[in-house]
């Protein structure tokens, strides 16, 4: 038999547990309800009444309503900003006129749903359009340190795809399918990622969740201006695919894939930690890129890493400044899991496409003016805008909201940044950031240029150059 002190340890260990996996109530939570105003002052100008009214004044047709898109619009914009778990609860705030901006509202939770399905979702588009292109304008925050590693790029960009996760299997159609299984999944998103601003340039939507990120590559880059330096993974890795990024007058940078063949052209250096040479990327008579590129290859550890780039010039673009601009690819990898987690992206709430695309847009358009409020807060106090937490950042803004009569949000943030603990604690390095010194002193200085006559062009000879068939047609933001 136990002991009675042995049975009142298990009772309060149980205890214990029961308290652990209790949920965490979100910030915004335990404030006073009429201090829900969370950004308001911040995002006034870009996200009032007038500026929403300003984009739909040229949609003809919309006749007046109870639940009219002014109010849809605002309450799902406070949906991100406030973390809320589900669409319920926004009605309820809705219906007790806790939405900051707006009246109480009598819906109901269907009608706000058939609503979602109803609003065409290119109106959360064209807010998510001109808010980027208000920032663009006005915002003069940068990563100066990463545009000062490639001054000859208009533009330095990140390209990636990820996808969605699943839709709340409430439909027929869903539950037929097993969990996790592709017609579950919300669809793809192919994005380019400004890494001088940290925000999006484009992003294209595509309700195909096994679609190949190489079919969103082309369209991404038509639209974004030439002369920029575009930097990726593997998964782009095609010679159609750089053929066109040189023929368009853009740079890149990538990875060279394994086995893959190649003709060297010229050797521009040979030493024991670095290689530089010119080459033409497939050999054999079935596969030949159609330009010659850059082959450098950088010794750290006993592995060679290889990377290739059309910057053929190692005076324009040397070995360890192409090699910290690859490490820059990982920030649209970071970013992909702030707009999933803290910004709740991972967590879609309808399953009708509509009602994704709005929440997707909805999300967006709070990431963009969120992240250019991080580097004014970076640039303010001197420090990098990844070492400001966007955990501490958000739960801090829920501060100010019990006072908004102090500061304005930015100056606030920017004077008690310090105080606030903004800046995150103990970060574990995940990356060599500079190269060893021996990699370095092979490295510099850069070798001389190529020879300008053996930079020439050859004909490609590649397979079927015609475009992959899309299940589905694509839904192109059209940011820039």
């Amino acid at each position: 038999m136990p002991s009675r002190r042995t049975a009142r340890s298990k009772r309060r260990n149980k205890k214990c547990k029961r308290s652990l996996v209790a949920r965490i109530p979100t910030p915004f939570e335990t404030l006073p309800e009429v201090s829900r105003n969370v950004l308001e002052k911040h995002m006034n100008e870009l996200f009032s009444k007038g500026f929403i009214s300003t984009i739909l004044s040229g949609r003809p047709g919309l006749r007046s309503r109870i639940l009219t898109i002014e109010v849809v619009m605002i309450s799902l914009l406070n949906f991100v900003v406030a973390n809320m778990e589900s669409f319920l609860e926004l009605v309820d705030r809705l219906q007790k006129g806790k939405i900051p901006g707006l009246k109480a509202v009598e819906v109901s939770p269907q009608a706000f749903y058939k609503r979602l399905g109803a609003i065409p979702h290119t109106v959360f588009l064209d807010l998510l359009r001109k808010t980027t292109q208000t920032l663009n304008i006005s915002s003069s925050h940068e990563r100066k340190w990463i545009k000062k590693l490639a001054p000859f790029a208009t533009n330095i960009y990140a390209m990636d795809d990820t996808t969605l996760d699943a839709l709340a299997r409430k439909s027929i159609l869903l539950k037929q399918h097993s969990k996790g299984a592709m017609e579950t999944l919300g669809g793809r998103l192919g994005c380019v990622l400004d890494i001088v601003t940290g925000r999006f340039a484009e992003i294209i939507y595509d309700a195909d969740s096994a679609a190949n990120e190489k079919t969103h590559a082309r369209p991404l880059v038509e639209r974004l201006p030439t002369g920029a330096l575009y930097i990726f993974d593997l998964g782009f890795f095609a010679f159609p695919f750089l053929d066109f990024l040189t023929e368009k007058g853009c740079f890149f940078i990538s990875r060279l894939r394994n086995k893959t063949s190649f003709e060297i052209i010229e050797t521009l250096a040979e030493k024991t930690h670095y290689r530089d040479r010119l080459i033409w990327l497939g050999k054999y008579r079935s596969d030949k890129a159609a330009h010659p590129v850059r082959l450098v290859e950088i010794k750290i550890d006993g592995k060679w890493w290889s990377y290739i780039t059309n910057v053929l010039d190692p005076g324009m673009l040397n070995a360890p400044n192409l090699w910290t601009l690859y490490g820059y690819r990982w920030k649209i990898e970071k970013t992909f899991a702030t707009v999933k987690r803290a910004l709740n992206l991972a967590f879609l709430r309808v399953t009708h496409q509509n009602g994704i695309l709005i929440q997707i847009w909805s999300t967006f358009t709070v990431y963009q003016v969120l992240q250019d409020l991080r580097l004014e807060i970076a640039t303010a106090r001197g420090w990098r805008d990844d070492e400001i937490s966007w955990t501490n950042l958000m739960r801090r803004i829920a501060w100010y909201a019990e006072d908004p009569d102090k500061l304005p949000l930015r100056k606030w943030l920017v004077k008690n940044a310090s105080k606030l603990n903004l800046q995150k604690r103990g970060q574990r390095k995940r990356r060599m950031t500079v190269l060893p010194k021996k990699v370095l002193k092979d490295c510099l200085p850069p070798p001389s240029p190529p020879d300008p006559t053996l930079i020439t062009s050859r004909t490609a000879r590649q397979g079927d150059q015609k475009p992959a068939k899309q299940r589905f047609p694509l839904i192109i933001g059209g940011l820039s």
